[in-house]
């Protein structure tokens, strides 16, 4: 593996799994290509850029001049960059359709016209859809019920088309939920955690009863090694959790690592247009190959939130009144710096 291209590497997924495989693969050069959208944080990258056989581009997949020009001489491509919060696919879907979608059309173009040697998809669960009546395999039908997960599909749609059509070797993978430290606090777990630190309010979708599974950024980061190392081309990898909880059992293991009670800054509020009420997939594929999850959300919220409690800075300048702090937390908004809208909750 002597050229790897991570997309969307500055954002929440690919940033740990840039930590991850340059530690992985010292030798290797790394290309790391995100175009900063809200979502996206330099310092994420702080420890991988420092090495000389790491480098940072700030440009869009959409650009395929500079994909073709970036993915010259590449070994692997592992294309993450995703708009992936369903809240915002409901308000406006064609961010996603450029990214997703156009994007991804993009990096398979310039992936054949420079002979990439493997394109890796990060694909997602909620391409199967709700799965109320039981675990989607590698091999049940695609059925998005949202933009989003439609434009994952769709994005899916052109792997597949560029793999039969023109040869090119891929893998997919469909994750649970991932959760962990950076991520974006619009969905849930950070979402509640940084509304929970800065004395906002925070709102359940509906009441609170859809079933997920969380997996840990790490045991992601796990599984796509696998993958890299021992997976099939032109195969799909279901990665599950280890475990599932309802949104309202998240919530309360949340205020428990905060320290706060619920009723003291969560309600619920109305639902999403549509909210589907299970992902749930088989991992048989990947056990296979011998990777299990390891992780337990419950033992790690506690360093999550230290890790917001000290990251603060990254997502928001100042609260609206300092006076609507929990009172242990007032000290670290001294050296608060950037603004983030913060979108409703999702999951």
């Amino acid at each position: 593996m002597s050229k790897i291209v991570i997309t969307g590497g500055a954002g929440f997924i690919a940033s740990h799994l840039t930590d991850f495989l340059v530690q992985a693969y010292p030798n290797s050069e790394f290309i790391i290509i995100d175009r900063m959208s809200y979502a996206a944080r330099r310092e994420y990258l702080s420890q991988a850029l420092r090495r000389p056989n790491v480098r940072f581009i700030q440009t869009s997949i959409t650009n395929r001049r500079a994909m073709e020009r970036l993915l010259r001489g590449t070994d692997i491509v592992i294309h993450a960059a995703a708009e992936s919060h369903v809240d915002n696919s409901y308000r406006d879907v064609r961010p996603f359709l450029r990214s997703n979608v156009d994007g991804t059309v993009s990096l398979l173009q310039a992936s054949v016209t420079c002979g990439v040697g493997m394109f890796v998809h990060v694909s997602t669960d909620e391409v199967y859809g709700d799965c109320r009546d039981g675990d989607a395999t590698e091999h049940s039908a695609l059925n998005p019920t949202n933009p989003y997960s439609a434009s994952k599909a769709a994005a899916e749609m052109f792997v597949k088309c560029y793999a039969q059509s023109y040869g090119l070797a891929t893998r997919v993978t469909r994750a649970n939920n991932i959760y962990g430290e950076r991520q974006f606090p619009e969905k849930l777990i950070p979402k509640l955690i940084v509304d929970g630190l800065t004395g906002g309010t925070f709102q359940i979708h509906g009441k609170g009863t859809a079933m997920r599974p969380f997996l840990h950024v790490q045991d992601f980061c796990r599984a796509m090694m696998t993958v890299l190392e021992k997976g099939e081309n032109g195969a799909v990898y279901n990665v599950p959790a280890m475990r599932e909880f309802s949104v309202s059992e998240v919530v309360d293991l949340v205020c428990t690592a905060l320290g706060r009670k619920r009723e003291d800054f969560v309600t619920n509020g109305p639902d999403r247009p549509h909210n589907d009420s299970r992902y749930g997939v088989t991992g048989h594929q990947i056990s296979a190959l011998g990777w299990t999850p390891q992780r337990k959300l419950a033992e790690d919220l506690y360093g999550i939130v230290d890790w917001y409690r000290d990251n603060l800075h990254l997502f928001v300048r100042e609260p609206a009144s300092i006076t609507r702090l929990h009172p242990r937390l007032v000290a670290p908004f001294t050296q608060l710096r950037r603004v983030a809208s913060f979108a409703q909750q999702g999951t």
